[in-house]
């Protein structure tokens, strides 16, 4: 793919997330809302800018598309079809086949290798129903002046005679600006309008009175705030509101004729889960970097030049010169190579934030799948979400699409109840799933929580009895129980009707994240709900560990997993019913060592004060034996081979300085092995 078409994906990208929300906003959309207007107008934008894009590159199928959706929002806007769910599913179906025609063209392919010519039959029998226009003029119903339709466009005169039928207060403002700031207080003017209201035209006035320094303008907008309000808010900018009086009631102007109903036939494939994972995924894997960043990076890369240059000139001068000057060199190669760590630093820190996004960016493909997928079920949910602006590793964030929406939909097909049986246990008949985003330390924190049926912990040890995972009347914690659900194979039809369907592929889901350094956990109460902790690295390209020696082996430990690191006498290691815990600050820290979960040979002498790492994710901890501590490093993880595949807390593996290789712990699957591990302890 050449750099044009390269640039075309990325900016398509960013108009497909700006459609995206456009379509989220309108599936939330009451029907007197007042910023349809608005969402109508950035969809018809941000259509119009990928016609124009796609058509200056000969992607003629995808401009084509562009131009009918055009042409449909430009209906809509007018009323000439109406904004119902029909027509929104009609939008969103466009927008995922213009997704399909971009990861074409990004791949190689032709925008014509997606069939779009049902599509467009649809939008043009939906278009067909137009609404004829009104010879009316509008002061006929409205105090304003005679005549005024003909200077209004057509979307404008839309705009007024949609509000005349919705009985909405008019008002009107007139003011007059010096020529050098017009547009500025124009704008704060219109901008104060748009808080609680709809601005209908903006038309200058005719007649300045021989002033050529000033431009005068009338404004007529809407606003359902109370009358009071409105006008004194104009007062305390020093400008008199007028209240624009009915003519005729409202009930006398012509209503639209409705030329279009809700789609018939579905456009779309049936919503299996690969054809919504493609749907939530990007389009790319192109990141938007502020010039500003890469300015800075320049900079780091030009101090680094230097400081090479150093280095050279001091290796030229340690061939010739004396023990004295020699041992100054020294100090200039220390002082060099502190100042290089640093800017390393630098470097490091700033080429990670350019691989940084919004999780909003994710949420906005999400949200739209998600209520696809609640009407499917027929059940009146409310989704929300929290922490847009949080942000994570691009390449990191499009991994999680798969186990995410597996999430999301197993609270939506069977962790909300129907609203009869809400109702009989008295809760809102409206369920509620809430996605939560925040950073927390070097890792992001995602939380799915639902206002569901919850859990029943007793159903799944019966299951776990019946699959001889549990011996005779063993007492397990809640922890424990729920562990269980991330066991391959461990749901079955039974287990999706009496558990909510939550264990249904969360194996999968474990391990997707694990394979990205992340981590699940489930807490839930019978009843009430559910809540899924998702905890993500920040970035997987260069991090911070702590170097550990244990039974003559090397490992690194990422940093943002490390709590705390302790020496203590081996007296006060404890061995609690077959496990090894010390006790820190009133809290039980079960200890492991790495030989026992890797099933490697323990070192013949025990140290009499081994040092203990406690490593954890949220509120989890445990502590690590090792016999050595190393010190920090930064390290760029590389993947592991075949040869370790199915190797449970292995990240990956790391170079050193001194071309040895280090392996890279996992501490999500460390932590995960563990508690398996003290399963079995526990039964023998």
């Amino acid at each position: 793919m050449d750099q044009s078409l390269r640039d075309f994906v990325s900016e398509a990208e960013d108009i497909l997330d700006n459609l995206e929300e456009s379509i989220s906003l309108l599936m939330d959309l009451s029907p007197d809302d007042h910023r349809k207007p608005d969402i109508i107008n950035a969809f018809f934008r941000h259509a119009h800018s990928l016609k124009g894009l796609s058509g200056m590159l000969n992607l003629t199928n995808l401009s084509g598309l562009a131009h009918h959706f055009e042409s449909l929002l430009d209906s809509i806007r007018l009323d000439k079809i109406p904004l119902n769910e029909g027509v929104i599913e009609v939008l969103s179906g466009g927008v995922q086949l213009i997704v399909k025609m971009v990861r074409s063209v990004a791949s190689g392919e032709s925008d014509a290798a997606v069939d779009v010519t049902f599509f467009i039959e649809e939008l043009e029998n939906l278009e067909s129903g137009g609404v004829s226009s009104h010879d009316e003029d509008l002061s006929v119903y409205l105090n304003v002046p005679e005549g005024i339709t003909s200077v209004l466009s057509e979307y404008e005169e839309h705009r007024f005679r949609d509000n005349i039928r919705k009985k909405v207060p008019f008002y009107s403002v007139e003011c007059s600006f010096p020529i050098e700031t017009f547009d500025v207080q124009l704008k704060e003017i219109t901008e104060l309008i748009k808080e609680g209201g709809e601005l209908l035209t903006t038309l200058p006035q005719t007649d300045s009175g021989g002033d050529s320094s000033s431009i005068g303008f009338f404004l007529y907008f809407t606003s359902r705030d109370e009358e009071s309000a409105v006008i004194n808010s104009f007062m305390d900018i020093g400008l008199d509101l007028v209240t624009v009086e009915y003519r005729t009631s409202p009930e006398a102007a012509p209503k639209p004729e409705v030329g279009a109903s809700a789609l018939s036939v579905s456009i779309m494939e049936d919503g299996g889960s690969d054809v919504l994972e493609e749907e939530v995924r990007g389009v790319s894997n192109t990141v938007r970097v502020d010039i500003q960043k890469l300015d800075y990076l320049m900079n780091l890369v030009g101090e680094l030049v230097i400081l090479r240059s150093g280095l050279a000139g001091i290796a030229e001068r340690t061939g010739t010169g004396s023990e004295t000057e020699i041992s100054s060199l020294v100090l200039e190669i220390e002082k060099s190579s502190v100042l290089i760590e640093r800017k390393l630093v630098d470097l490091r820190d700033a080429v990670m934030d350019i691989r940084m996004v919004p999780m909003g960016q994710l949420f906005n493909r999400l949200q739209r799948v998600s209520k696809k997928i609640a009407r499917e079920t027929g059940k009146n949910i409310r989704i929300e979400f929290h922490g847009g602006e949080t942000e994570l590793d691009k390449m990191i964030m499009e991994e999680m699409v798969s186990p995410l929406l597996h999430i999301v939909r197993n609270s939506i097909d069977h962790g909300i109840e129907s609203a009869e049986d809400r109702e009989a246990k008295r809760k809102n008949p409206e369920g509620l799933i809430r996605l939560s985003a925040y950073q927390q330390g070097s890792h992001v924190v995602l939380e799915v929580e639902d206002d569901g049926r919850g859990i029943d912990l007793a159903q799944v040890m019966n299951i776990a009895r019946e699959r001889g995972l549990v011996q005779g009347d063993e007492v397990l914690s809640e922890d424990e129980i729920l562990s269980f659900l991330f066991l391959p194979g461990f749901s079955t039809k039974v287990t999706v009707s009496e558990v909510s369907g939550r264990g249904v592929g969360m194996d999968v889901v474990k391990r997707e994240l694990e394979e990205i350094g992340g981590t699940v956990e489930v807490n839930t109460t019978l009843d009430v709900g559910t809540r899924m902790v998702l905890t993500l690295p920040i970035t997987l390209a260069i991090l911070q560990a702590l170097m550990i020696k244990s039974s003559e082996n090397l490992y690194a430990i990422p940093m943002g997993a490390v709590k705390e690191t302790l020496q203590i006498p081996r007296k006060q290691i404890k061995t609690i019913e077959g496990r090894e815990i010390i006790t820190l600050r009133d809290t039980m820290i079960p200890l492991f060592s790495l030989e026992k979960i890797f099933d490697l040979p323990v070192q013949d002498v025990e140290s009499s004060e081994p040092y203990i790492v406690i490593i954890g994710i949220g509120t989890r901890a445990m502590g690590i034996l090792v016999d050595d501590l190393l010190g920090n490093q930064d390290v760029v993880i590389k993947p592991l081979g075949e040869a370790f595949e199915g190797i449970e807390g292995l990240a990956g593996a790391a170079e050193l300085g001194d071309q040895s290789t280090v392996l890279v712990l996992d501490v999500g699957g460390l932590m995960m092995e563990a508690v398996r591990l003290g399963a079995l302890d526990r039964k023998v």
